[in-house]
Parts: C-alpha cells; sequence; structure tokens
C-alpha cells in the first residue's frame, strides 16, 4: 500500500493563534476584534459549498489570504479539534479591564432602563465551561461577565469555539482583586448574589431557592470553580444565596449540575424579571 504523507507543518505568524469552527472564524472575520493573519479553508462541495464561500467573501473584504487546505492539514492545524472545515490564524483576544466595563454600551443611553445584571466568575478553569457560560450569558441578556484572574481559564479558541462564537462579540472583564469589586459594588446599591447546592453548609448567609429570588436593584451573580464552588471569603461577600430545587430525591453522589447549566438555569430565572422590569 502506497504510505500517506504526513502534511508538512504550517509556519504560524510570531504571537498568533489558530480558531477553529465555523461560528467562531465567521464572526471574528465579521467583528474583526483581533488582528488576522490567514483564513484556512477545506475545500468543500454540497450543501457546505455556500458556507465556505462566504467566509472567502469575507475574508476578501478585510485583505486576509485564503489558503485552501485539506482536512488533514486542518486536523493537524488545530491539534485534532472540530474544526468543520475551517480555520482562522488570528491574534488572541484579551479580557478588558474593569474600568472599560463601567461605560455604557452604544445604544443604551436608547433603551428602557432596566436594572443591570453582571455575572462574576470565580476561578472557572475548563474552557468549555467558559464558554458555554458565555454563550448563555449573551443568549439571557446578562450586561457583563466578569472573571477573577487567579486560576481562571483565559480566552482561549476552544473557549470561543464552546461558546459558539459568542466570545468574539460579547467583552468578557477581568479583576485580580474579586473580593474589593464585589465589596465596591455592593457599596454602590448593587446586590450581590451566589449559589449554593448543599444549602446546610452555609452560615451567616441567607439562602433561597431560585424560585423565590426577586430583585428591584442591578444584581451579580457570583459563580465559583467547578469543583469547589464559591469560596468562604466570596460567599461571606454575598447578601443572599440561590439554590436550585431538584426534581426529585436524588442519588447520593448526583447531587449537583455542571456549573454552566446550574449557570444557565439562574440566569434565567433572573433575566426573565429583568425583561419584566423593562416593560
Amino acid at each position: 500500500k502506497r504510505l500517506e504523507r504526513k502534511p508538512a507543518p504550517v509556519a504560524r505568524s510570531k504571537g498568533s493563534e489558530l480558531l477553529f469552527g465555523v461560528a467562531p472564524c465567521a464572526l471574528a472575520l465579521a467583528r474583526a476584534r483581533r488582528g488576522l493573519f490567514r483564513l484556512f479553508l477545506q475545500p468543500s462541495s454540497g450543501a457546505r459549498r455556500p458556507v465556505t464561500g462566504e467566509l472567502a467573501l469575507q475574508a476578501a473584504a478585510r485583505g486576509v489570504p485564503v489558503q485552501r487546505a485539506r482536512r488533514r492539514e486542518l486536523d493537524a492545524l488545530c491539534r485534532g479539534h472540530v474544526h468543520q472545515g475551517v480555520c482562522l490564524e488570528a491574534t488572541p483576544l484579551r479580557f478588558r479591564s474593569l474600568e472599560e466595563a463601567e461605560k455604557p454600551d452604544v445604544g443604551d443611553e436608547e433603551r428602557p432602563k432596566a436594572p443591570l445584571v453582571w455575572l462574576v466568575l470565580e476561578q472557572i478553569q475548563d474552557p468549555m465551561n467558559l464558554g458555554a457560560l458565555l454563550r448563555s450569558a449573551y443568549f439571557l441578556g446578562v450586561d457583563r461577565v466578569v472573571t477573577s484572574q487567579r486560576n481562571s481559564c483565559p480566552l482561549t479558541p476552544t473557549v470561543s469555539k464552546a461558546s459558539s462564537g459568542v466570545m468574539e462579540v460579547f467583552d468578557v472583564y477581568s479583576t485580580d482583586d474579586l473580593c474589593s469589586f464585589l465589596k465596591a459594588k455592593s457599596a454602590e446599591g448593587w446586590e450581590v448574589i451566589g449559589t449554593v447546592s448543599k444549602p446546610e453548609d452555609v452560615e451567616n448567609v441567607p439562602v433561597i431557592s431560585c424560585l423565590e429570588f426577586r430583585w428591584n436593584k442591578p444584581v451579580i451573580l457570583v459563580i465559583g470553580s467547578e469543583g469547589d464552588g464559591l469560596s468562604l471569603e466570596t460567599q461571606l461577600l454575598c447578601h443572599r444565596l440561590l439554590t436550585i430545587p431538584p426534581g426529585r430525591a436524588l442519588h447520593p453522589g448526583i447531587e449537583s449540575l455542571n456549573v454552566s447549566v446550574a449557570t444557565g438555569i439562574l440566569l434565567h430565572s433572573i433575566c426573565s424579571q429583568k425583561l419584566r422590569h423593562g416593560d
């Protein structure tokens, strides 16, 4: 049998990373928040041809070179991730500063003055979880997402793919002093809400079901790490803690939800009230 040669490695631009997947690459091209170097496209036919054709046009409009590449070459480029025949070489996205978070978005002045909802993430380390959290936050109407700098996942191409490209259009902010940030927002009149899976483990902070939670001022929902949840220091800065009531008696060892799923449920409970506030 004829031996297949391994594809030659593609030289990358210094300081670049490789986005993969249709949605992240299309949105990165459309928004141009990154420096863009090259678009890699797998030759396609049938239903996928219009998609790759549109991406090639977007790249041409931005002055980004397009390079055709076989599937095996793209597999090697993005180290086996699911690329859907599309990769984009670009500069990384960085977290934005809290000072920038305080500035209103363009067009906010024309919107109804509903209270703000911010999502704060403490030491989320899994890029798939971070991507899913960003996607839910964007979809449900969260105004800002803020992460702790320490022990948190950076904004990688895997995060962008897991967010279905939301990371390319939705700014993410970061702080190196989460406790001081929460204290400052509390002093400004915000309500700081945390979450806990075992109410019996909590002291000194009221715990209620998310179904009972009502609010009429700006809210920060703080979510803790995948393994340990909120740190005790952060938990004690919360005005209330929310729980998600289960739909059945739970078997020991299966008593909690994935962090991105739990956050989606809590955000829906909170943000659905935001829509009513804005009426």
